[in-house]
């Protein structure tokens, strides 16, 4: 069990920890890392002003500039860890393009949204179906290699399991893994199930002693329990399931998951 593609989002600003990581994780894992570039303003922009317009062909010229820069000062970070890299700039929205380069990707390396941005690509990938694996890094750091010990938060949801299942990798070579275990759940069950949703029995299967722990936090109360986890465990990955859903434009997320991604110290592993 591995990673053998993996997409990082590269930001045209701030950080970039989260690319750092992901190539740290393409070396680990002999894996191929993809790095997305999205020019989000060119793409506003070629909606309302004219092709041939000079403001427009300026603020081309600009990103797409900034867009070589940053490909040749990642890929100079890829040679240096000795990481198969590939580069691929688009115009669009970075969380659209994300969804749709990530079908043939194994997990999705993002950064964390920052306090003054509002919701950012993290909030906008929880609330799509996209079927992978999303590891969100904050920009401070540097998180060396992340993995070696990982705090699990499990509630039984079909959410919860994807994020256990994409971090398998991880997992099975992790040096500790604590489960947090919550007494909120997202769905009902047959009381008969629980052994089929035995996490620890299952971790131990695949080779993996977990220590296992209780929480009966609920709602934001979770995500304060799982952060305090976290720490007290000296957790450096936090796996877990995000809630989230989009209504038109109004983006909505679960109370642990808006907590967790407010207050995350440590790169987080979710999947919707």
């Amino acid at each position: 069990m591995t990673y053998q593609d993996i997409l990082v989002h590269v930001r045209p600003y701030g950080s970039i920890e989260p690319v750092e990581v992901a190539l740290r994780l393409g070396g680990r894992f002999d894996a191929r890392v993809t790095c997305l570039y999205a020019l989000e303003d060119v793409a506003r922009f070629k909606q309302i002003l004219t092709e041939k317009s000079a403001p427009l062909q300026g603020l081309v010229e600009r990103d797409y500039a900034a867009a070589a820069q940053a490909q040749e000062r990642i890929r100079a970070l890829a040679q240096r860890e000795g990481v198969q890299f590939d580069w691929v700039t688009c115009e669009g929205e970075a969380a659209d393009l994300i969804a749709m380069a990530s079908r043939l990707q194994d997990i999705v390396v993002v950064g964390k949204t920052e306090p003054d941005e509002g919701w950012g690509v993290v909030e906008r990938m929880v609330t799509m179906p996209g079927g992978r694996p999303i590891l969100a890094v904050p920009s401070t750091g540097p998180f060396l290699d992340p993995g070696r010990r990982i705090l699990i938060a499990w509630n039984g949801s079909a959410q919860a399991a994807d994020a256990v299942m994409g971090a398998m990798p991880l997992i099975a070579e992790a040096d500790h893994v604590v489960v947090l275990i919550g007494s909120e759940q997202r769905e009902k069950v047959p009381a008969a199930s629980g052994p089929l949703l035995d996490i620890g029995a299952y971790l131990k299967r695949h080779g993996v002693e977990a220590e296992i722990r209780k929480t009966d936090a609920a709602g934001s109360d979770a995500g304060t329990a799982i952060l305090e986890a976290a720490r007290a465990s000296k957790a450096d990955l936090v796996v877990m399931g995000a809630y989230g859903r989009s209504r038109l434009r109004e983006w909505v997320l679960g109370g642990a998951t808006r907590t967790v991604l407010d207050y995350m110290d440590v790169p987080v592993l979710m999947a919707h």
